[in-house]
């Protein structure tokens, strides 16, 4: 029987400037505790991380504003890692720059053939002067740039120069709204569909790929509009059906969208993501979201209120229905992952500098933890068997 491993990445932030890179742990499957083993590259500041399992290459984020070696500015970078088919190790291959601030998430198409990342910008801005023909001065305010950015990969799984870059416009009515932030993207199981939130400017991209012409292409009616002020964040794929679920960084609501073969989207439902008798304070922000193994349930992690809400996939009809708000939750969930079994959600509590394990019972809801590990500044986590 194989191993099975959980890699966590250490993400710093201005309240949690630590860090602590890529830590390594050994999972017990039938326990669902971790073992830590090693950190590794501990000058990254890992913001999301995707492990090709075929190739056994692990992909991650430096999510950073200024490019090591410069004065300021620049942005982070994305970096391939070599996963040992014995014990998990990690072995770095090489590292582009992200030719972008922030860049915020990771993954590969189903061929392995390209890496596709978001650079989600930051809070610069640059004030300029224009003055016209008469004489009459204007102000020029620009924003850091939030893009997709595809990379050719090699077949030792090294990444290549990039060979295209999608760049987003849009803003909304929040004070942080003032220009896009495309904070993740993810591959749809069923054809090459991939889901851009971009919580500045609260919309939903669908792309495809044009592998001939290496080109990011917008499908069918993107980008669709989401509620103003909503700041969607994180999506995740129903593994055999078409629906994808969106969840909001700053609004308590969770969106079920069904998708068509040419990856346009059509509005399902929208919930509430707390029952009514959890008020969310101020600064309340929703992070990641995960479908479990089998598909009849979403989680999805809120965080200031410490609270993962678990609902039912209705597989009709793509609906959501709340079936569990489970409180005993460590402080600050960011990441989370469900083990292959479907037997235990992990999750990054990155306030709570701990990694925690919870039993998934039979109906989907979760039990009160069963292990924690001690991190830096976790913020996501990802499984892999060998």
């Amino acid at each position: 029987m194989g191993k099975s491993y959980v890699y966590i990445g250490n993400r710093s932030s201005e309240k949690q400037p630590a860090n602590d890179g890529m830590a390594i742990c050994e999972y017990d499957t039938e326990s669902g505790k971790l073992k830590h083993l090693n950190h590794v590259s501990k000058q990254l500041s890992i913001g999301a991380v995707y492990i090709d399992t075929k190739r056994k290459i692990l992909y991650c984020t430096d999510e950073r504003v200024d490019y090591p070696g410069l004065r300021a500015g620049g942005g982070g970078q994305v970096v391939a890692f070599s996963i040992h088919p014995e014990n998990g190790a990690l072995t770095e291959i090489n590292r582009q720059p992200s030719y972008g601030a922030k860049p915020s998430f990771v993954v590969t198409d189903a061929d392995s053939k390209f890496l596709l990342i978001t650079n989600h910008g930051f809070r610069n801005t640059v004030t300029l002067t224009e003055q016209d023909a008469f004489g009459k001065i204007t102000l020029k305010v620009l924003h850091d740039e939030s893009s997709i950015v595809l990379y050719p990969l090699q077949e030792d799984g090294s990444i290549g120069e990039p060979c295209d870059v999608f760049r987003l416009t849009g803003e909304g009515p929040e004070s942080f709204q003032l220009s896009a932030h495309a904070h993740s993207i993810q591959r749809s199981p069923l054809g090459e569909w991939y889901a851009v939130c971009d919580k500045g400017g609260d919309q939903m991209f669908m792309f495809r790929l044009d592998d001939d012409k290496k080109k990011i292409v917008p499908c069918k009616g993107s980008p669709f509009p989401c509620s103003p002020g909503s700041a969607p964040r994180y999506s995740a794929f129903h593994p055999t059906l078409p629906y994808l679920f969106v969840n909001k960084e700053n609004k308590t609501i969770l969106t079920a969208f069904r998708y068509d073969e040419e990856g346009k989207l059509e509005h399902v439902c929208t919930i509430d993501a707390l029952p009514p008798y959890i008020t969310p304070p101020q600064g309340f922000t929703q992070s990641d979201i995960c479908v479990g193994k089998s598909g009849q349930y979403v989680y999805t992690l809120l965080r200031q209120v410490n609270v993962i809400s678990v609902f039912e996939i209705d597989e009709n009809t793509g609906k959501l229905t709340m079936i569990q708000a489970f409180e005993q939750v460590c402080d600050g969930p960011r990441g989370c992952a469900a083990s292959p079994d479907g037997r235990f959600l992990i999750v990054a509590a990155h306030a709570g500098h701990a990694v925690v394990t919870y039993p998934i019972g039979e109906d989907g809801t979760l039990s009160p933890a069963v292990s924690s590990i001690v991190q830096p500044a976790p913020g996501t986590v990802n499984f892999f068997e060998i």
